[in-house]
């Protein structure tokens, strides 16, 4: 990161957690000074008075509806470019078509934890902007609207070609269909949460895909996204791997960590349809 200093402010009506984040930040992160405001008032005249690296809102403010909040950021104070986060800990509780792609920069779900609230910052903090070296097409799995609106967002901005499902069944018949003879366009990739609502888990998608329909580990990479604590669960790492993911990222997803895992596991995916055209013409002259 910089060795130059950096201003954050953080908007949330809870002045505990505004403190608890703040001692958080302080001893986490270098040379970063945190502002703090509890309501609407209190950030409209921060951001008059200073000019910040980042902005985090709750969603949850006395005074103000979010959209609002965002709104006054954006619109009326006129801070483009200013990363804005939006944190929530409803899982359902974001509105897509009021919060567009081009306003908000992430969505952080609080029930992950203030220390990873704290990474998440960092991670805007401390990279130049990664780029996507190679694109494809993505099934992307993610049930909760929160972090499927974020990480969307960051899916985009680096023109990537997806499709969203919300459950692992619905993703499974896109991939059963994406993989049919002559399809010219099948998925390059799956990203998928490991913990999904319905009867099937995200395991039991890759288990799927893996036995059930034969598609190898360069065939159809799958990066596995997942909120679990490894230290506690020493054996989790293990038994999502075994199941046939090619790699796994924690979330919150990291815009630096999501590029470069799409970037390495594209180019898997790209090999080895070259080898399969290749072979394909070598059987054709013969």
């Amino acid at each position: 990161m910089s060795s130059e200093v950096q201003r954050v402010l953080l908007i949330d009506h809870s002045g505990t957690s505004l403190a608890i984040i703040s001692k958080l930040i302080a001893k986490n992160i270098p040379n970063v000074i945190v502002d703090a405001a509890m309501n609407a008032e209190e950030a409209f005249r921060l951001l008059q008075d200073n000019k910040y690296n980042l902005i985090t809102t709750s969603r949850n403010l006395p005074d103000i509806e979010c959209n609002n909040m965002i709104d006054l950021v954006r619109m009326k104070l006129g801070i483009k470019t200013t990363p804005l986060i939006v944190i929530s800990g409803e899982k359902t509780g974001i509105h897509e078509e009021r919060m567009a792609c081009n306003l908000v920069n992430g969505y952080f779900d609080k029930k992950l934890g203030q220390q990873k609230l704290v990474d998440y910052i960092y991670s805007f903090l401390n990279t130049d902007p990664p780029k996507a070296i190679i694109t494809g097409n993505i099934l992307y799995v993610e049930d909760s609207a929160t972090v499927a609106l974020a990480t969307k967002n960051l899916l985009t901005r680096h023109k990537y070609n997806y499709l969203h499902a919300i459950n692992a069944e619905q993703a499974l018949q896109h991939i059963q269909h994406s993989f049919i003879q002559n399809n010219i366009q099948p998925f390059d990739l799956l990203l998928t949460d490991i913990h999904l609502e319905g009867h099937m888990s995200g395991r039991d998608l890759i288990r799927e895909i893996r036995h059930g329909m034969g598609l190898g580990y360069e065939q159809l990479p799958i990066l596995v996204t997942t909120s679990s604590n490894f230290e506690a669960d020493s054996d989790g790492l293990n038994r999502i791997f075994s199941s046939g993911s090619n790699d796994i990222l924690e979330k919150p997803v990291r815009e630096p960590m999501l590029v470069a895992r799409l970037n390495n596991l594209l180019m898997l995916r790209k090999q080895f349809m070259e080898i399969h055209d290749l072979n394909d013409s070598l059987a054709i002259s013969q």
